[in-house]
């Protein structure tokens, strides 16, 4: 009787090992890769006045870390940089966008794959070599999702993660202190590991 109840205890103790082990998940997933961004310059007060500009395309990179904190809700700090070469609506040589955000993640993972959201909340920081009113730092917000193609346990390739972005930068035009809506466009895609 004795051994029977030691038999059972045992079976059950290797049981929910062995679906703990199934069910491991990791508790940091690091992210790097290329990024590009599309920024609309002028936003909706352009708009309003009848103004276009063709979207400012930027190349550059994009990193990211996240801690899942339960299961699969995490805290995402979401760093990059971005380039052009030419910004169509001065034109202005040399402009350069950095983004710091962070916020929360949600994570569905699969065996072959995992969906997520976030919410990234920060600043953006844009520079020109040639124009000063083109150098700010201003509060943003993106709202995105992706996919992550699972290669083995700790690696994978983010397919792609595609971002919405929304900030208010100074206005281009001569009255100081006004600001304008604009909205952006991101891809990235790289590698992800996962510890």
């Amino acid at each position: 009787m004795r051994v029977n109840r030691s038999l059972t205890v045992l079976v059950a103790t290797l049981g929910l090992t062995i679906s703990a082990l199934a069910q491991d998940r990791p508790r940091f997933e690091l992210f790097g890769g290329y990024s590009f961004e599309s920024i609309v310059p002028c936003g909706t007060s352009c708009r309003e006045q009848g103004i276009t500009f063709p979207p400012t395309d930027f190349n550059g990179w994009n990193a990211s870390v996240t801690g899942y904190v339960y299961k699969s809700i995490g805290v995402t700090a979401d760093f990059s940089g971005h380039y052009a070469g030419q910004i169509i609506y001065d034109p202005v040589v040399g402009s350069h966008r950095y983004s710091y955000l962070f916020g929360p993640t949600y994570s569905y993972r699969a065996d072959l794959e995992s969906v997520f959201v976030h919410a990234l909340f920060g600043e953006i920081s844009e520079g020109s070599s040639q124009l000063s009113n083109l150098d700010y730092t201003k509060f943003a917000w993106r709202l995105g999702c992706g996919l992550d193609l699972n290669v083995s346990h700790r690696i994978a390739i983010r397919a792609f993660q595609l971002d919405y972005e929304r900030a208010r930068i100074p206005s281009f035009d001569s009255t100081p202190g006004t600001a304008q809506a604009v909205n952006g466009l991101r891809y990235s895609g790289g590698v992800v590991f996962k510890f």
